[in-house]
């Protein structure tokens, strides 16, 4: 339960903001969040984008990591320490390899991805190390509109420049572990919120994906997006989940370790 909480709400979350440079995003970005479940620390979760591109001929790539981990109580209750990379093309924001590393309280796992979208198939390695099966290899189908977990955080932050109205909402395919699911977003229009003591003017979207035993409702998850210095930058995510409200704070946002924004 604990991993789809944290990435879930943060796959989303973080997806949001973009920066208007020759590239989309600036290298050296990284965004972190703490967790909390009503007023317990639930966890932090980051992702961060390197320095410099990849470049292989005359394409390039980012390469991006996210980490999310359990904190404090939590860390003995359902202790998490969970890795992702990617590397994902400038030009569409689809991966072309990525790799899954968890380390849960249930188990260990590590898991390699190789995207063919010529093929239209995704290669995968998979180790459960608890499990003593050794490695296991297999394809899942891929759609063209198909991204996995960091081409979805690219793509998302890509279609912000888009001149939204109320309501308005883009759909497309998350690769996950074995399986594609539905996912997108829906612009909830502007609000006022308070951050760090202040009100501040904020843009609201909404994530669209399948109700689950996770997240009993549509638009169960609200991300609020401050503008700063053609930056858009996630300051809350709220999700009602069965479990209850947990909610996502901005902790820092940082570009190439200089800290921007911090929560006070």
């Amino acid at each position: 339960m604990m991993k789809y909480i944290l990435t879930s709400i943060l796959l989303f979350g973080l997806t949001l903001g973009q920066a208007q440079q020759q590239v989309d995003f600036p290298l050296g970005e990284k965004i972190t969040f703490k967790i909390y479940y009503g007023w317990f620390a639930l966890g932090e979760a980051s992702m961060d984008i390197d320095d410099s591109l990849i470049r292989e001929g005359e394409e390039s790539f980012y390469h991006t990591k996210v980490e999310a981990g359990t904190v404090g109580l939590f860390s003995w209750l359902a202790g998490i320490n969970n890795q992702y990379t990617g590397v994902v093309s400038t030009d569409d924001y689809k991966a072309i390899k990525s790799e899954k590393h968890l380390d849960e309280r249930d188990g260990k796992s590590d898991q390699w991805n190789v995207f063919d979208y010529k093929e239209m198939k995704t290669y995968v390695k998979e180790i459960e190390h608890d499990k003593g099966k050794g490695l296991r290899s297999f394809t899942v189908d891929l759609t063209q509109n198909t991204y996995d977990i960091h081409g979805t955080y690219m793509y998302l932050r890509s279609q912000l420049g888009q001149k939204f109205r109320k309501g308005d909402s883009i759909m497309f395919k998350t690769y996950w572990h074995e399986k594609l699911y539905d996912f997108g977003m829906e612009y909830g229009g502007e609000e006022k919120i308070k951050f760090n003591g202040q009100k501040v003017k904020v843009k609201k979207y909404y994530g669209l994906f399948p109700i689950s035993k996770t997240f009993p409702e549509e638009r169960a998850v609200e991300v609020y997006i401050m503008e700063k210095d053609g930056l858009g930058i996630p300051l809350l995510i709220e999700a009602k989940m069965k479990i209850g409200k947990v909610r996502c704070e901005l902790k820092t946002y940082e570009v190439k370790g200089q800290e921007l924004i911090t929560l006070e």
